[in-house]
């Protein structure tokens, strides 16, 4: 973000030492009394950049320290650190007052004073400390700036805490404060030069208020009437409603009527959605405590289908559709009742919740049966039918699809009769019964194609052709996939064009140069249209035919490009395979220090993860980006840490792969049993009791293992790597020398008098010949 101010306030300068100073900071602010009569009063900006949740926690813990060497409340209340700092907004005189008042009062716990942190109500009132009269506090210094500014700017900072989002556009402002929009950016800016208000990114039309801010903004709208409030947040309400539907009918633009005229195109519409979607979820929530249940219905309606788009806001989706399903329960509809239910039953699906998903579509067809209503018993059946086939209750899944088929046939309508075909077929298709998949299939594209919805026509003619392609009828399904193709090509759908070509070049047998052009119209149409999902899928299909043409610059590219669009949608599981295949185009163009830096931060998400064994592979590749790059201290390391993972998961069958790639014959080789009973015997003999010692005792079998082998060369860079260990770490140092004894004391017992009798015994009745 931009530079971010707190407010003019002065910084008073106490003659005396200040209990709780914290190191390289300024003395705390005091109140507005004491600056404003002081004559040492320099008004200045404090800025407002908030610290990380690490950094602030540690600055608390610090400063604790720096008061008290002893205090154990750092070491004993981690937890309560990081809670604390989290109330405090990560702010840093926020932070400062909480450690002047722990450090002053050394017998309040961190959890107490997180506990007094935790009603917003009064948070503010808690973050003030007094000493020898002189008062610091947060909510004083916000007092400053907010009492400077002109009456319409402070309605529109206390008119900003009625909007329940992380952040608020500029047109939605101007809604909520009911003006233009372009004195609603003055007044915007205002607040920003006063430090009560930042943009973020600097031009970008969107406004954050820090946390505490708006605890502070919260406290000052309360004064205000009722009636005021109120109008105000209707405004909003019908502003985001207004925007949602429009969006909602960019995103799926399947009909020939005029599309609204509030977004350009679909790119906009989306870009709209993705920028508002959290706070579209808080309003929605807002509203429903406020008694707008209409507005809830509506706006849950029109944000959905965004939300359940690849199950990546699904979570959303569940908030939103229960919120409606509450709404419609406390206005007595039960019609908008069956219809949240339903809507919730496919939300709850796309999160994996499937029993509750299989128990809100049948609270769905309950209402609808009872009222009679066919309509809607069509509809919950499908809904159900699909959370019992996701839940593999295939049979179940099939009668409640065959009676929703039934239903359908009975109104005759060709729409409903063809998605009930669809959703029969799906599960024949979860059962592998592909034949009778296909032609239900084919009959509900007859039963679309004759009512003239060609979207989905166009839909189930691509999942005919992936059904036709599972029965390796290749030209079958090529010929499925062109005609969806030339559907979506018809009516101009550049979007379902692009997802038509990814599944038609799925199926198709091109050359290598074709498919990169292909690929590249994909991602062309695709960062039109603004379908980052499906331009991240295509980018790294681009980038796999880049590679094969040995193209491994451009591959580089496209992997980043696809890596970009997961980081910037938090999807963390898709962004480490990417970075899986960017290590290995590096390693290929010979970027080898970059594909370093990137297996590094890929070994660093499987730890986050806990994903202990993936953390192992991927240590394997970083240590053979390294070994390619002339590093093979570092990479023999990295084998390792691999290795001792791969002993913490008991896989024997990669521990003896990774031996295998540091040169140790580990099967059907000579001398591969005596190798490996050396190795097995040195870890045997020392103790693993944590996971530093691990990597140096590993080293060290693999030290004599390699002796054993006659294996020089790897012998060296394993000392190499144990040497560079023990020099930088005085407890390795320590261990190392501990390790040594012990394996010579081991040794020495195999060499006691009896043993070496016993094996002189042994060695020359095996060579005595065998008498007659």
């Amino acid at each position: 973000g931009g530079c971010q101010r707190l407010g003019r306030v002065g910084e008073f300068q106490a003659a005396r030492p200040f209990h709780g100073q914290l190191g390289g900071l300024p003395e705390p602010v005091a109140g507005p009394r004491h600056l404003l009569t002081s004559p040492a009063f320099q008004p200045r900006l404090i800025g407002l950049d908030e610290l990380t949740p690490q950094g602030a926690a540690d600055l608390v813990a610090e400063a604790l320290r720096h008061a008290r060497p002893d205090d154990p409340r750092p070491t004993q209340e981690a937890g309560a650190l990081a809670e604390l700092a989290g109330l405090c907004g990560h702010h840093p005189l926020a932070l400062q007052i909480a450690a002047c008042l722990l450090t002053t009062d050394a017998g309040r716990s961190v959890a107490a004073l997180a506990a007094d942190l935790a009603d917003a109500r009064t948070r503010l009132d808690v973050l003030c400390f007094e000493d020898g009269g002189h008062t610091t506090a947060v909510q004083a210094a916000f007092h400053l700036s907010y009492q400077r500014l002109p009456p319409p700017h402070r309605q529109l900072f206390r008119q900003l805490a009625l909007s329940p989002g992380p952040d608020i556009g500029t047109d939605a402002a101007a809604a909520l404060a009911g003006r233009s929009r372009g004195r609603t950016r003055d007044s915007l800016a205002a607040l920003a030069r006063a430090g009560l208000l930042a943009e973020q990114p600097q031009s970008s039309g969107r406004w954050r208020m820090h946390d505490l801010l708006r605890v502070y903004a919260a406290a000052l709208v309360e004064r205000d009437s009722a009636k005021w409030r109120n109008a105000a947040f209707t405004r909003l309400l019908t502003h985001c409603g207004q925007l949602a539907r429009a969006a909602d009918a960019h995103r799926h633009a399947h009909d020939d009527e005029p599309l609204p005229g509030d977004f350009p195109d679909r790119a906009h519409a989306m870009h709209w959605l993705e920028a508002e979607r959290a706070n579209l979820v808080a309003l929605i929530a807002r509203a429903a405590a406020t008694g707008y249940p209409r507005a809830v219905l509506e706006l849950e309606e029109h944000i959905r289908l965004f939300l359940l788009e690849r199950g990546r806001h699904a979570a959303d989706a569940v908030t939103a559709a229960q919120l409606a399903v509450d709404c419609a329960r406390a206005i007595g509809h039960t019609c908008c009742e069956a219809t949240a239910l339903g809507h919730l039953s496919q939300a709850l699906g796309d999160c994996g919740r499937l029993p509750e998903a299989v128990a809100a579509a049948t609270g769905s067809l309950d209402i609808a049966r009872a009222r009679g209503d066919r309509e809607r018993q069509i509809t919950a059946l499908h809904n159900l039918g699909g959370a019992l086939r996701r839940s593999e209750r295939f049979e179940e899944a099939a009668k409640a699809h065959t009676e929703s088929l039934a239903l359908c046939e009975e109104t005759g309508d060709r729409g409903r009769i063809g998605k009930a075909l669809v959703g029969l077929a799906d599960t024949l298709c979860d059962r592998h019964e592909y034949e009778q998949a296909a032609g239900l299939f084919t009959e509900a594209v007859g039963h679309f194609a004759e009512t003239g919805d060609w979207h989905a026509e166009g839909l189930n003619l691509m999942r005919l052709g992936d059904t036709l392609f599972a029965m390796k009828r290749t030209d079958d399904a090529v010929d499925a996939h062109r005609r969806a193709l030339a559907v979506y090509q018809e009516r101009g759908d550049e979007h379902h064009q692009a997802i038509a070509m990814q599944h038609l070049w799925a199926v198709s047998e091109m050359s290598p140069e074709e498919a990169v052009d292909n690929y590249e119209k994909v991602v062309a149409i695709c960062h039109k249209v603004c379908d980052r999902p499906l331009e991240a899928l295509a980018l790294k299909a681009l980038a796999g035919r880049l590679q094969r043409l040995g193209r491994y610059d451009e591959a580089v590219t496209a992997h980043r490009r696809a890596a970009a669009i997961h980081e910037e949608r938090d999807e963390e599981s898709l962004l480490i395979r990417v970075l899986h295949d960017l290590g290995t185009a590096l390693c290929a163009a010979g970027r080898l220090t970059e594909a370093v830096e990137v297996h590094e931060r890929e070994i660093a998400l499987f730890r986050t993860r806990g994903d202990r064994h993936e953390e192992a592979e991927a240590l394997e590749r970083l240590a053979t980006a390294l070994r390619r790059g002339r590093r093979r201290s570092q990479a023999t390391e990295a084998s390792a840490t691999a290795i001792g993972l791969y002993r913490e998961l008991e896989d024997t069958w990669c521990e003896r792969r990774t031996l295998g790639d540091l040169g140790l014959p580990v099967r059907d080789a000579p001398r591969a049993d005596r190798v490996m009973a050396e190795y097995h015997w040195v870890l045997a003999s020392l103790p693993e009791d944590d996971t530093p010692g691990r990597q140096s005792r590993i080293l060290f079998a693999l030290v004599l293992a390699q002796r054993r082998a006659w294996r020089i060369t790897g012998m060296f860079w394993s000392l190499a790597s144990l040497t560079r260990i023990v020099w930088r770490n005085d407890r390795a140092a320590e261990q190392f020398v501990a390790d040594s004894r012990r394996l010579t004391k081991a040794w020495l017992r195999l060499f006691r008098p009896g043993t070496t009798l016993a094996a002189v015994a042994a060695l020359r009745n095996r060579n005595r010949r065998p008498t007659a």
